[in-house]
């Protein structure tokens, strides 16, 4: 039973529309409608004007469907700053270029991919953000069609360092936290923002297997080779030197501080060191192996990584292969 409305001085039950859509998002909006209805009613504080016509208005709102989306989403997910930087960059950071005020439509949603240059990665995010707000919301769209030919193994301009300037770069870095930083990223190929997700105490011991935690929810609590053992040697990786005194709210902020320190000291880029590794790697590690410990699939390993060996990586392929005492030999005729 409901309190009269205006110009009425009787308790009925009555109907409250909430103009949602009778799907799974909206069931669940409607579940938490009604447990703010019971509390406002025990309390004493339902006022109709809460509760109008405006009520239903505002479920059309493509802010609306954002914030349910967002809750939703953490809902299904930890929020920690790796799904917090996920959540801020393929979602977020598309969902901004909405007038949260405007009805969510197929129009809107499509206008909101349209605001994305073609081909890009910016357009496969918009794409997969808006389709997945619009399953969200019911909304029948396809916009697939716009997603376009974006790859990112069409960005060659990648020049990697060398192993012996790898070596130099790590002797020329004067503060002793960041050149073990810069260590860990180069012997064992993690990126510029994992390198606050390790364990430094798991270095104490040879062989020196870094553990690492970044992703533990698609892959486990990983264990990453050093390659080169000589360097857990001669950088002396086992001695325990706290990593920079870094803060920031995502791993975006996290990286963006560590290529930061790379550019003031001269050094290369953070992700060419993992991309040597990942080299380094196939000589020694099958790829599946190399894949899980670089925290994603095979198939994305050898996409993105293969396509860097050159010339002098396969002269060094092929000696490891013919100075194998168990390689196959040619038959004795």
């Amino acid at each position: 039973m409901l309190p009269p409305k205006k110009g009425k001085d009787q308790t009925s039950q009555q109907v409250i529309s909430l103009g949602i859509y009778c799907n799974a998002a909206g069931i669940q909006s409607a579940e938490k409608q009604a447990q703010k209805l019971a509390c406002q009613l025990a309390l004493k504080e339902f006022r109709w004007d809460e509760w109008g016509s405006s009520q239903s208005k505002n479920r059309d709102r493509s802010g609306y469907w954002i914030e349910e989306f967002e809750a939703d989403y953490f809902n299904r997910k930890e929020r920690n700053k790796q799904s917090q930087t996920t959540w801020n960059t393929d979602y977020n950071h598309i969902f901004k270029r909405l007038n949260p005020e405007e009805t969510l439509t197929e129009e809107i949603l499509i206008q909101l991919v349209l605001t994305t240059d073609p081909d890009t990665r910016q357009r496969q995010r918009a794409v997969m953000a808006a389709s997945s707000l619009a399953k969200f919301a019911e909304i029948e769209v396809d916009l697939s069609r716009y997603k376009g030919n974006y790859s990112y193994l069409k960005n060659n301009d990648r020049l990697l360092p060398t192993e012996e300037e790898i070596i130099k770069h790590y002797w020329s870095i004067p503060n002793p936290h960041w050149q073990r930083a810069f260590g860990l990223m180069a012997a064992y190929g993690i990126s510029n923002h994992e390198l606050f997700y390790v364990d430094l105490d798991s270095l104490l011991e040879p062989p020196g297997h870094l553990i690492s935690t970044y992703r533990k929810n698609h892959y486990g609590i990983r264990r990453i080779y050093c390659l080169y053992p000589e360097w857990y040697k001669e950088w002396e990786l086992y001695k325990h030197i706290d990593l920079p005194q870094i803060t920031g709210q995502n791993n975006r902020d996290l990286g963006h501080r560590v290529s930061t320190a790379f550019r003031r000291y001269g050094l290369c880029k953070p992700g060419d060191l993992r991309h040597c590794w990942a080299i380094r790697a196939m000589g020694f590690i099958p790829d599946s192996m190399a894949a899980r410990m670089m925290a994603h699939k095979t198939q994305v390993h050898n996409d993105t990584y293969k396509r860097w060996i050159n010339e002098n990586d396969e002269d060094r392929f092929y000696r490891l292969l013919i100075d194998r005492s168990d390689r196959p030999k040619p038959p004795t005729v």
